[in-house]
């Protein structure tokens, strides 16, 4: 998502593309991810690195917990909510009384997922040799580094545009 277009692109395409670009991409990596970590190790004989693949696992489970929240509950009120940008005079019918709530659990989540991301950092700072310069470790690194990077981009663009936008469009109906 072009930064400067973020702020005024409808809620709705704004939710779509989000499930299309971060949403499909944590689909694809955590897995992959999750298998990496798993196979670096059964071999390893750093205690950090069996660390790793608890927390690592624990941070997959709230993720998908998160996005399915978002898929299937929040989005769409988004969605429906957005209709009102288009035809103002149309009441969507609402799944929640307010979006604030789902809005401020969301954001809760999105501070635990960052401290969890944060522990998997200082685990791997914690993997001791030989196995921080395996092949295989320095593969997970860089696709933790990218999860990272991806998930702070995609809280970010939902904490600091979409759902200020949503609540004021909604402050405006209500």
């Amino acid at each position: 998502m072009d930064r400067t277009d973020e702020g005024r692109r409808p809620l709705d395409a704004m939710c779509t593309d989000i499930v299309e670009r971060y949403h499909a991409a944590l689909h694809r990596s955590l897995p992959r991810i999750r298998d990496e970590l798993a196979a670096f190790a059964a071999t390893s004989v750093s205690l950090a690195a069996r660390e790793m693949c608890e927390v690592f696992g624990e941070l997959a489970e709230q993720i998908h917990s998160h996005l399915a929240k978002e898929e299937h509950l929040v989005f769409p009120a988004l969605s429906a909510l957005s209709s009102i940008e288009t035809q103002p005079f149309l009441r969507p019918p609402a799944t929640f009384s307010t979006v604030l709530h789902p809005i401020r659990l969301l954001e809760a989540e999105h501070v635990r997922i960052e401290v969890t991301l944060g522990r998997l950092h200082e685990l791997a700072l914690a993997v001791t040799e030989p196995d921080s310069l395996s092949e295989s470790f320095r593969r997970c690194m860089t696709e933790l580094a990218e999860l990272d990077r991806q998930l702070r981009e995609h809280h970010r663009i939902e904490n600091e545009i979409l759902f200020p936008r949503a609540l004021e469009l909604e402050r405006q109906v209500l």
